[in-house]
C-alpha cells in the first residue's frame, strides 16, 4: 500500500508541478533568494511556502524547484540535516526516492523528534546519523542529488570539509549538489558568515573541478541594491530570538544564498 499523501492530493497535482518546473532545465549558479521567487512559490507551491517571515519560507520551495530543474523524478535524493522532513516528504510525493540523514540531537536548535517523523513521513527513508564519509547506510555514488536547507552555515570549516568529502563520495557522476544557507549581510557575526560563505562556495567549485574564484563582492552589491532581495523579516527575527533579550540578539540583515553545482559525468 502506498504511504499517505500529506501534501499533494489528488496525485495529479504532483505531475503538474513536475511538468511546470522541470522544463527549465539544469544550470550551475550562485544566487540569492528574491521576493519574486517567494511570490511564485506562494502561488505554485503553497503546501511548503510559509507566511511567518522566516527564511525557510523561501528556501524550502527554492530547493524543490532547483531539484526539479536539475534531476527530475524518479531520481534518488539525499537531504542533509533536514530535521522535520517537510521538503523530503513533499519531494517523495512528487515521485522522488528520498533519504534524509540527521542526528536529531538538537544541534543548532534543530529537532530531536526522530520517532515522530519516522511515523509521520513513511515515504522518506530517515536515517539517524551524522552525514560523513564512509557512512555504511549509503553505497558510493548512489544519489543523483544531495541537498541541504539552512544547514551548512552552522558548520565549522572542518565540518564543512568533512561534509563535502561525503558529498563527493555519495554523489553520482553528473549529480547535483544543491544548498541554500542563511547569510548575515549586516550585523553581528557578518564576518564569520562571509568566511563561511566563501568556504561553502569554494567546495562547490572544487566539486565541479573549476576555479574557486567567485565574485562574491559583485553578488553582495547586487543583493544590497536589488529591491527584489528577500530578507529575514522582523517577525522572522523575533522567532529566531527564542526568548533571548533584544540586547542579546539584535536585528541583523539576513538573506538566503543559493548554490547549485554538478559533479562531472566522468
Amino acid at each position: 500500500m502506498s504511504p499517505p499523501r500529506l501534501f499533494l492530493s489528488p496525485p495529479h497535482q504532483a505531475a503538474a508541478i513536475v511538468q511546470r518546473f522541470s522544463a527549465a532545465g539544469p544550470s550551475s549558479e550562485t544566487s540569492y533568494a528574491t521576493v519574486r521567487d517567494y511570490c511564485e512559490s506562494l502561488d505554485q507551491l503553497p503546501q511548503i511556502t510559509g507566511l511567518d517571515g522566516d527564511l525557510k519560507n523561501v528556501q524550502r520551495p527554492w530547493a524543490v524547484k532547483a531539484l526539479l530543474r536539475a534531476v527530475p523524478p524518479p531520481a534518488r535524493l539525499l537531504e542533509i540535516g533536514g530535521g522535520e522532513p517537510v521538503v523530503s516528504g513533499f519531494l517523495s510525493e512528487l515521485g522522488y526516492d528520498v533519504t534524509l540523514v540527521d542526528p536529531y540531537d538538537g544541534f543548532g536548535n534543530g529537532p530531536t523528534d526522530y520517532e515522530k517523523y519516522v511515523e509521520l513521513f513513511p515515504g522518506v527513508k530517515i536515517i539517524r546519523a551524522y552525514f560523513a564519509p564512509g557512512q555504511p547506510a549509503f553505497p558510493a555514488a548512489s544519489f543523483q542529488a544531495i541537498f541541504s536547507i539552512s544547514v551548512l552555515e552552522h558548520f565549522s570549516p572542518e565540518a564543512a570539509a568533512n561534509c563535502f568529502q561525503a558529498i563527493d563520495e555519495f554523489l553520482a557522476p553528473g549529480g547535483a549538489s544543491i544548498h541554500c544557507f542563511d547569510f548575515i549581510l549586516q550585523g553581528i557575526a557578518q564576518e564569520f558568515d562571509l568566511t563561511s560563505a566563501r568556504n561553502i562556495l569554494s567546495h562547490q567549485a572544487q566539486l565541479e573541478k573549476r576555479s574557486a574564484e567567485t565574485d562574491l563582492a559583485n553578488l553582495f552589491e547586487r543583493l544590497k541594491s536589488d529591491v527584489e532581495t528577500f530578507f529575514l523579516s522582523p517577525q522572522g527575527h523575533h522567532l529566531w530570538r527564542r526568548g533571548l533579550s533584544y540586547e542579546e540578539f539584535p536585528f541583523r540583515k539576513v538573506v538566503s544564498l543559493q548554490t547549485i553545482a554538478f559533479r562531472p559525468k566522468s
